[in-house]
């Protein structure tokens, strides 16, 4: 019996044993295989990184090191706007914990007796930070390229450091923020003042716009600007952003991404020969797409500011500055649009004095920016920049209280919009802004879409645009599988290839469908270089897209097929 015991007991040992050791050998050669991916990752990245140092030479920037595991994540990013001296500030954490305790005491959150004097023991950064413990706020925008075309740190890239070689440096010691920001999860963007670079446009004049008669062209305030068709520009400007996505910031903000004002002026005498007669609007765009493309590898987020009138106008007139909303939008990840109320002439949106009506101004303005966004296949984020200031040099100018300014934001989170961005040039933030959420009411019903519509107005809408003949707001209310997506493309098929339109027509009856839809028949009459073509009862469908109502109209496809239509004599 021993013995049979023993034999039992050895065959078991054995059996362990023999199972740990394929274990141990299965997992060995999965680490080997690790090792040996990390080995050829790193020699790729070796390669990689001589290519870029030949084809980028003194705008080269190393990639993030392979160590790093750290990519930014994609947040609802609600900042303040920080300069750069601002930000090079020394802080005290504990002074910052002692304001957001203030803050809060100060909202009624606590109900422990509120000492003022840590206003004046605190200065602006710490401030700030202390705002982004105790509120909403999380996210900083700060200058590394601002609006004087100064780099506010210090750079290793060798061509930025000679361009940039007599300045101050304002944020220098840029590590110590940014660390803190990382460790309290504050969003960082990096805002790089683009082709409004008066530094570079003095000093080194063959990247300025030049006048026909010789020299440098200046704006009505005396700035030269630098020439956004310039090549050299824009590798220079993205090579300052990667470096700012290398040292640890999550997004690239580019501003002034865009011509000067005033172009009707300098049209005429500015010296833009031999760019092939690209549009404005095109060559911001393909500066974008090619910014896109170099700062893929440093895995960061790229956002774009432009003009409000964008979200209103169709294409990139009346201005003529090179911004168009749909050419911008689909080449970032988050497009910003500077509502300023203040910024807006007498009668915009039916308001003698904008300024006036923050809430009013930004509830039209993100309206339009919404159904603009949703036309596109890709659809970045809408983040508005809000007015932080007063104006006080407009006639009938508004005191921006924090009640004033919250205004801005309640409209957009109304509108389902849950980020943005406030503007004040001296850094000045009142912590009370931030409490007004018990303000923020539904607006819309179940039945309506992100910018108020019911199913049956998009479609009297769609089918006006056709009686009209009106192809800006039938291609917005067009689902993007049936048409094509360029508008210019889409005009053409609308107007020339098939001469369609609309005589008249009637809603026979709406009703709700599966999947949230709804059916609509129609009866009318198309005249086209087909023929003419009678409905009786068709169907459409109006279904949501990108939170937007659109019309799915079968019968006609925006495709390179034939339309299928029918003839009555």
């Amino acid at each position: 019996m021993k013995k049979k015991f023993f034999l039992r007991l050895f065959i078991f040992i054995f059996i362990i044993l023999l199972i740990v050791f394929v274990i141990f050998q299965i997992k060995k050669k999965g680490s080997d295989r690790e090792v040996k991916k990390i080995t050829e990752t790193q020699i790729q990245r070796k390669e990689k990184e001589e290519q870029r140092k030949v084809k980028d030479g003194d705008f080269y920037v190393p990639l993030k090191d392979l160590n790093d595991p750290y990519e930014p994540k994609s947040v609802s990013a609600k900042g303040l706007y920080v300069k750069a001296h601002v930000a090079g500030y020394t802080f005290n954490e504990k002074k910052i914990d002692a304001y957001a305790d203030y803050i809060k005491k100060m909202s009624g959150a606590s109900k422990e007796p509120v000492d003022e004097s840590i206003e004046d023991e605190t200065n602006v950064l710490e401030k700030i930070l202390g705002i982004c413990k105790a509120t909403e706020i999380n996210a900083l925008v700060i200058d590394i390229k601002g609006d004087e075309g100064y780099v506010t740190w210090p750079t290793d890239i060798s061509k930025v450091a000679e361009i940039q070689k007599e300045h101050v440096l304002d944020f220098e010691n840029y590590k110590s923020l940014l660390d803190y920001m990382k460790k309290n999860q504050i969003y960082a963007i990096a805002r790089i003042v683009t082709f409004k670079d008066p530094y570079l446009a003095e000093n080194y004049s063959e990247h300025a716009m030049q006048l026909k008669t010789g020299g440098t062209y200046r704006d009505g305030s005396g700035t030269p600007w630098v020439n956004p068709y310039d090549k050299f520009v824009w590798q220079y400007v993205v090579s300052i952003a990667k470096e700012a996505a290398l040292r640890g910031f999550d997004e690239i903000n580019f501003d002034y991404v865009r011509f000067p004002d005033d172009a009707k002026i300098y049209n005429e005498i500015v010296d833009f020969s031999g760019l092939n007669e690209k549009r404005k609007d095109d060559n911001i765009q393909d500066f974008l797409i090619y910014a896109g493309k170099e700062l893929h590898d440093y895995k960061v987020f790229i956002s774009a500011d432009v003009f409000p009138v964008t979200t209103h106008n169709w294409d990139d007139t009346p201005e003529d500055i090179g911004q168009t909303w749909r050419k911008i939008s689909r080449n970032v990840d988050v497009i910003c649009p500077m509502v300023y109320p203040s910024h807006y002439d007498s009668g915009w949106y039916g308001f003698e004095v904008p300024d006036q009506e923050p809430y009013g101004v930004f509830k039209a303005c993100m309206t339009e920016a919404l159904e603009r966004n949703a036309s596109q296949e890709f659809v970045p984020k809408v983040r508005p920049w809000i007015q932080g200031f007063t104006a006080n040099w407009v006639n009938g100018y508004k005191e921006y209280t924090p009640e004033v300014i919250a205004a801005q934001i309640v409209a957009c989170a109304e509108l389902g919009i849950d980020e943005y961005l406030v503007w004040n040039a001296e850094n000045k933030y009142d912590a009370m802004t931030f409490f007004y959420q018990d303000r923020v009411k539904k607006i819309f019903s179940d039945e309506q879409d992100a910018v108020g519509r019911t199913p049956q107005e998009a479609l009297e809408m769609f089918l006006q645009a056709q009686r009209k003949q009106n192809c800006k707001v039938e291609y917005l209310l067009t689902p993007v599988s049936n048409r094509q997506s360029e508008y210019s493309a889409f005009e053409k098929y609308i107007k020339q290839e098939l001469n369609r339109k609309l005589f008249k027509y009637k809603i026979e009856e709406i009703t709700a469908i599966n999947g949230g839809n709804y059916e609509a028949k129609i009866s009318g009459v198309y005249n086209s270089l087909s023929g003419i073509h009678y409905m009786e009862n068709e169907s459409v469908i109006i279904r949501k897209e990108n939170g937007i109502w659109k019309v799915d109209q079968k019968y006609i496809r925006y495709e390179e097929e034939e339309v299928n239509v029918e003839h009555k004599s």
